[in-house]
């Protein structure tokens, strides 16, 4: 059979900030075979090395994008303010104390970290979060948590130095000051700060640097967070005119993406975005693409369990 490129269906992926349309293509006749030989191989060497990859730092924006658009204003009370607050998203910071000529690997700082995201999901209900390791001038490690859930910032300190006094990281500080509450973290509650998913993102990809001391990854998010990166709509060539309909109003501006030119200079389209803040989000209200939205929105809400299945929807006939 002689190769044809045919579209069999188109693949629509709901971000936070704006719809993805592809094509999805096959070559009638070819041998995918070799296509997926070549893949494999692109994968052998994965070690981070501590730096951010361009796709890395796409999948870390659109995780604080769902973050923050799918986290609702939390009030609080401060007994010392004596007065009520207000916040959207909370920033943590946890840091290894000086230890020293010690060195804490990065597998101990992530079995650290884990411990302590272990715990406050039980006891704090932490729900959904980003996380970015980064390390001091002196080697020494610490991390930054992005997350929708209001955790007292007494209670992020006791949590994290009893985890690290277990595992004996305070004993050097205790000899210096005759106690085991370094400063250890730092919360801040985010609330009024205009384009706070453009801001967050700017501040968590700042310091992406080579780090020899990296193999692992350096950033990570809730279980939730990553179901819903990988959010997939399949819809087939005769419907999909009919679901995209609703965004060729007018109002949404779109961004054709292509692929680098070929050595004759020719290059194809691979994508369509359609860019989506709220307000375009609700004019397009009743809509499938709108449910979809509204659908993950809800499922990323702290009253979904965790471990709940986020439904693949594909459209056939």
């Amino acid at each position: 059979m002689e190769n044809q490129l045919i579209t069999t269906e188109y693949r629509i992926k709901i971000n936070a900030t704006n719809i993805c349309l592809t094509e999805v293509n096959e070559w009638a006749g070819a041998d995918l075979g070799k296509v997926r030989l070549k893949q494999d191989a692109n994968l052998v060497d994965n070690r981070t090395k501590g730096l951010l990859s361009p796709k890395a730092i796409k999948k870390l924006k659109a995780s604080i994008n769902w973050l923050v658009v799918s986290s609702k204003n939390k009030k609080f009370y401060s007994i010392r303010a004596k007065k009520e607050f207000t916040f959207k998203i909370n920033f943590i910071t946890l840091t290894i104390p000086p230890q020293g000529k010690k060195k804490v690997t990065e597998l101990e700082f992530k079995i650290l970290l884990n411990t302590w995201l272990t715990y406050h999901r039980k006891y704090s209900n932490l729900n959904n979060y980003v996380w970015k390791i980064e390390t001091h001038k002196d080697g020494r490690f610490h991390i930054h948590i992005s997350t929708d859930s209001f955790i007292h910032h007494k209670k992020v300190k006791e949590s994290w130095n009893t985890i690290l006094k277990r595992n004996g990281l305070l004993e050097l500080h205790y000899q210096k000051f005759g106690n085991y509450s370094p400063p250890s973290i730092d919360v801040k509650a985010v609330d009024k700060i205009k384009k706070l998913g453009a801001y967050m993102a700017k501040y968590m990809t700042k310091n992406n640097k080579e780090n020899p001391m990296f193999s692992g990854r350096v950033w990570g998010c809730s279980l939730k967070i990553s179901k819903v990166l990988g959010n997939t709509t399949y819809v087939t060539p005769n419907l999909i005119s009919m679901v995209t309909r609703p965004i060729f109003n007018g109002l949404i501006k779109t961004i054709e993406v292509f692929t680098k030119p070929n050595i004759f200079g020719r290059k194809w389209k691979v994508a369509d975005i359609y860019l989506m803040d709220l307000k375009d989000w609700n004019s397009i209200k009743g809509s499938f693409l709108y449910k979809l939205f509204k659908d993950l929105v809800l499922f990323l809400r702290i009253e979904t369990p965790r471990e709940t299945e986020l439904i693949v929807n594909e459209i056939y006939c």
